[in-house]
């Protein structure tokens, strides 16, 4: 969980690095997406892109705790996270985040040379490469964080019930008001709109380690898990 909350703070880092720059103008769904690449610096994207690659592969792994908390008591839901981990690690880390800070720097020359060849490549590139990638990991993180909200409400975790509150999407909802109240197309509101699921995931891993469950805990969840299998 420790390591989980450090790797959102540097993950967090990233996404402010390639976030925080003015949007311009833009039409259409792909050029929106890039519309803040003019204004990034080579080294934010650069730097930003690794960040997040290194900070989104520790989460990954660190989702692997929360995993292990339902694993005994709820080996169905178990194998639902774990599924969700492996899309987590395989397509977050390149797939949804180093692949931003890639696509806004060649976008960021496109427009340099032409306005409207950079517009139809960030069309193609968003269409034919970066939604396809979101979708699939949207099919992978959705149930992930349904078990996990579903283990910890039925108390088939250690952890109290109340428990289930600290996750991702709960989190990251703060940081998209904050954003909307910034203003979208500015550099702080943009930035703190790139963090919105770095807050989610600090939210979760934080909140985790504040509720965590002394050793006595543990013991008696285990007991009580032994306890069920042989009556049933």
């Amino acid at each position: 969980m420790s390591i989980g909350l450090f790797a959102s703070v540097l993950t967090g880092i990233g996404d402010f690095l390639l976030g925080y720059a003015e949007s311009g103008e833009a039409v259409g769904i792909a050029a929106n997406v890039m519309a803040s690449a003019p204004g990034l610096a080579d080294w934010q994207l650069i730097a930003g892109g690794l960040l997040g690659f290194f900070g989104i592969f520790l989460e990954g792994l660190c989702y692997s705790a929360v995993y292990r908390l339902m694993a005994d008591a709820a080996p169905g839901y178990a194998h639902l996270c774990r599924a969700g981990i492996f899309g987590y690690i395989w397509l977050a880390p390149v797939g949804c985040h180093i692949n931003v800070g890639v696509l806004n720097m060649a976008c960021k020359y496109l427009l340099q040379a032409d306005g409207s060849l950079a517009e139809r490549a960030a069309d193609r590139l968003f269409w034919g490469f970066c939604l396809p990638v979101y979708g699939l990991l949207i099919l992978f993180w959705l149930p992930m964080m349904a078990v996990q909200f579903l283990a910890f409400s039925r108390g088939l975790t250690p952890y109290p019930r109340k428990a289930r509150w600290f996750c991702v999407p709960i989190g990251a909802l703060p940081a998209l008001i904050i954003a909307l109240i910034l203003g979208p197309g500015t550099a702080p509101g943009s930035a703190v709109g790139t963090m919105f699921l770095s807050f989610g995931n600090a939210f979760m891993f934080g909140g985790l380690l504040l509720t965590m469950p002394g050793e006595a805990r543990f013991a008696e969840f285990e007991r009580n898990v032994r306890r069920a299998r042989m009556n049933g």
